[in-house]
C-alpha cells in the first residue's frame, strides 16, 4: 500500500516553494554578508587612512616647507622629534623616500637595509613642492589605537552596515517569495491538470504565460492532452466501428444457424455457403485488425530483400487479372521496366498494392482500366502508383480515405464488401517502410494512389 504524505511539517519541509524561498534567501544573505564584511573592512581601512592623513598633515606641511627652503630633507629629523613629543602612548616611526623609492630620511630603529617594499610605498602620503611630488612620507608603524572620534565613526559605519544587512534580508525574502511563487504557480497548474487526467478528465488545459522552460513544458503538456483526447476519441470510434462491422455477419450466421437447427431452413449447400462466406468475412476482419494493430504498435517486423519493382507489379497484376476480366476492366503494368532493385518487404508491399487494386476494382466501372506503374523519385527513392479512370473521389471524402472503416460509393452494379480496413492497413505498412502514401483524385477524372518509398537505407 502506498502512503500519501501527511499535511503539516512533512509537506512544508518538502514544499518546493519553501525550498526555493530558502535557497534565494541563503544565497542573498551570503552575498550581503560577504559584501558587508568587505565594505566594513574597506571602510575601516579608508577611514583610518583618512584620520592618519589628517594627523600627519602638519608633519607633511613642515617637511614640504623645509624642502622649499633648503631644497632637500637633510637636517629635517627635528620634525620627527616634535611628532614623538605629541604622541601620548605610541612611538611612531617614519620614512621619507623619493618617487623612485630611495630613502631620504628615517627615524625607524628597525629599518632593514635596501629599498622599501612597493606595498609599503603605495601607502605613503605625498609631499609636494611647487605643485610636484618630491617625496612620500611613510608611517612604518602607525598608531595602534585610533582616537575617540575615529572609533565612533567606525562604530557608526558598522551600525549602518548591520541595518543595511537586515533591510536587504527582508527584501531578499520578499523578492524570493515573489519569484518562487511565479515559478511554482505554473507547476501547481500542471499538477492539478495531471491529477485531472489521472481521473479521466481530458478537458483541462494549462495556461501558458511564459516562453521559458516552464512555458514550453506547459505547451507540451497541452499538446499531450490534445493527443490523449484524439486517441481516446479514435479508440471509441474504432470500437463502435468494429462492433458495427461484427454485428451484421454475426447476425447472419446466428440467424441461419438457428433456422437450420430448428428445421425452418433446409440444410442445403446454398444455406451452408452463406454461413461459410460470413465466417470468412469475420476471419478477414479479425486478421485485418490484427495486422493493423501490429503495424501501428511497431511490433510488425519487416523482412527486407532486394526486389525489382517490375516483378512486384507483375505479381500483383497476375493475382487480380481474373477478377478484373470478370468485371470487364483492363489491368496493366506500365513504366516499371529497367528500374533498379529496391530493399523492401515484398509480401507487405504486395499487400499494399493488393489493397489499392482491390479498392480501384470496387470503384471502376466496366470498360475502365487500372494501371500499375513505378518510377524513381527525385530523392533517389521509389514511386509505386495505382491509377484508375473511375468516377473519382469528392473533395469532402478525400481527407478520410485512409481512415479505418471508410467506404466510398461503389461503381454501379458492384457490391461493397471487405472490412473497410484495406487503405488504413496500406498506409500503416508504407509508414513502417518509412515511406508515404497519398491519393490524387477529382470527380469524373479518376483516382491515383502514390506510394513513395525513400532512398534505400544502408
Amino acid at each position: 500500500m502506498t502512503l500519501s504524505p501527511k499535511p503539516g511539517l512533512f509537506s512544508v519541509r518538502h514544499s518546493l516553494f519553501i525550498r526555493l524561498v530558502l535557497a534565494f534567501w541563503v544565497v542573498s544573505i551570503l552575498g550581503i554578508v560577504t559584501v558587508a564584511l568587505l565594505a566594513g573592512r574597506a571602510s575601516r581601512d579608508e577611514f583610518g587612512r583618512f584620520v592618519n592623513s589628517i594627523r600627519y598633515q602638519g608633519l607633511i606641511d613642515n617637511l614640504a616647507a623645509y624642502y622649499d627652503e633648503h631644497e632637500g630633507f637633510e637636517g629635517a629629523e627635528m620634525f620627527f622629534e616634535d611628532t614623538q613629543l605629541l604622541a601620548e602612548t605610541d612611538t611612531r616611526e617614519f620614512l621619507v623616500v623619493d618617487p623612485a623609492g630611495k630613502i631620504l630620511l628615517a627615524n625607524s630603529t628597525n629599518l632593514l637595509p635596501g629599498m622599501p617594499s612597493p606595498d609599503l610605498i603605495r601607502f605613503g602620503y605625498p609631499i609636494q613642492a611647487e605643485g610636484q611630488v618630491v617625496a612620500y612620507l611613510i608611517p612604518v608603524r602607525p598608531p595602534r589605537s585610533p582616537d575617540q572620534l575615529g572609533t565612533k565613526n567606525i562604530q557608526r559605519i558598522n551600525l549602518n552596515l548591520v541595518i543595511g544587512v537586515l533591510i536587504a534580508t527582508l527584501i531578499a525574502l520578499f523578492v524570493g517569495g515573489v519569484i518562487a511563487r511565479n515559478i511554482i504557480q505554473p507547476l501547481r497548474e500542471l499538477d492539478s491538470a495531471a491529477r485531472a487526467i489521472a481521473q479521466g478528465d481530458l478537458e483541462k488545459q494549462v495556461s501558458v504565460s511564459t516562453i521559458d522552460e516552464i512555458g514550453r513544458l506547459a505547451t507540451s503538456f497541452n499538446r499531450m492532452i490534445v493527443s490523449l483526447k484524439l486517441s481516446r476519441d479514435q479508440r471509441r470510434k474504432m470500437i463502435a466501428d468494429i462492433a458495427h462491422e461484427l454485428r451484421n455477419p454475426l447476425s447472419i450466421i446466428m440467424g441461419n444457424a438457428e433456422a437450420l437447427s430448428e428445421g425452418v431452413l433446409p440444410a442445403t449447400p446454398e444455406a451452408l455457403a452463406i454461413i461459410y462466406d460470413e465466417s470468412r468475412h469475420l476471419s478477414r476482419l479479425v486478421e485485418d485488425l490484427r495486422t493493423l494493430s501490429l503495424s501501428e504498435s511497431g511490433e510488425l517486423r519487416l523482412e527486407l530483400s532486394l526486389v525489382a519493382p517490375e516483378d512486384i507489379l507483375q505479381r500483383c497484376a497476375t493475382a487480380y487479372a481474373v477478377r478484373a476480366a470478370e468485371h470487364g476492366i483492363e489491368l496493366q503494368v506500365a513504366g516499371a521496366r529497367g528500374l533498379a532493385e529496391y530493399p523492401l518487404d515484398m509480401e507487405r508491399i504486395l499487400q499494399v498494392l493488393a489493397n489499392l487494386v482491390d479498392n480501384s476494382l470496387k470503384h471502376t466501372p466496366a470498360g475502365g482500366s487500372i494501371v500499375l506503374g513505378a518510377g524513381q523519385h527525385a530523392d533517389g527513392g521509389l514511386i509505386l502508383t495505382v491509377s484508375d479512370d473511375g468516377p473519382g473521389i469528392s473533395a469532402e471524402d478525400l481527407p478520410w480515405v485512409f481512415d479505418r472503416f471508410y467506404r466510398g460509393k461503389a461503381a454501379p452494379g458492384r457490391i461493397m464488401d471487405g472490412s473497410g480496413l484495406g487503405l488504413a492497413i496500406s498506409r500503416s505498412l508504407v509508414e513502417l517502410h518509412c515511406g508515404e502514401i497519398r491519393v490524387e483524385s477529382s470527380p469524373g477524372k479518376g483516382t491515383r494512389f502514390l506510394v513513395h518509398l525513400p532512398a534505400a537505407r544502408v
